[in-house]
């Protein structure tokens, strides 16, 4: 009988050298970077699409009360706010036939017009003023009351509100008006803006509407 070589070696498991594994950790460095100047590009688009549909519905709601010669309210509804499962924002118009003379918070019998528009999930309308302006998160919440006789509907609901000229009566002030899109999520129905890692600045973009005439343009800074 041949006793056993204990000595016999096992065979060897192939092993990355030093320099595949500095190529290795080279490529994916280079994909990090291409994948996060993407998702920076994609927010990017991302948050000019969504400012561009609040410019547009801003113009819409101001158009309405002119033609109308009625007040008309364009309401910001966080999650939570309306009847909605998700986690985005949602913009909504609304004409009022009458005007209460002296407003207590709450506007009854309003008509929507149209649907709601819900910004892309990742965005938020964040509060916080800049340069003076109002920013109608930072105000009360109105009660909103619409629906039919039927079916009748009712929200909680942040808001800037139109007169017949065209001018803004709500948020109450003399100031020209603030909405803050910025990348970020909701928590407890509130928005978290995101914040830069390097810098801390808050990523987003700023629209500016005036007062009397309450025409939209973005802040460039």
């Amino acid at each position: 009988m041949t006793p056993p070589n204990i000595h016999t070696r096992k065979p060897c498991r192939p092993a990355f050298s030093l320099v595949e594994l500095s190529v290795a950790i080279a490529i994916l460095l280079t994909l990090a970077t291409a994948g996060a100047q993407l998702l920076g590009h994609t927010g990017i688009h991302t948050r000019k699409a969504s400012t561009e549909l609040i410019t547009s519905l801003i113009e819409q709601a101001r158009n309405t009360a002119i033609t109308s010669r009625r007040h008309v309210i364009l309401a910001i509804a966080e999650p939570g706010d309306i009847a909605n499962t998700d986690e985005r924002c949602r913009l909504g118009i609304f004409k009022v036939d009458s005007w209460p003379d002296s407003f207590d918070g709450v506007i009854r019998k309003a008509v929507q017009k149209g649907r709601w528009r819900a910004l892309e999930a990742g965005l938020t309308i964040s509060s916080g003023s800049f340069d003076d302006l109002d920013n109608p998160l930072d105000a009360p919440e109105i009660a909103l009351q619409y629906g039919s006789e039927s079916k009748p509907r009712s929200a909680k609901v942040h808001a800037i509100a139109f007169n017949p000229r065209g001018g803004i009566v709500l948020p109450a002030s003399a100031n020209p008006v603030l909405i803050r899109v910025a990348a970020g999520s909701y928590r407890d129905g509130k928005a978290i803006p995101r914040h830069n890692g390097i810098s801390g600045a808050v990523t987003e973009q700023k629209i500016k509407i005036g007062r009397v005439t309450a025409r939209p343009y973005q802040i460039k800074e």
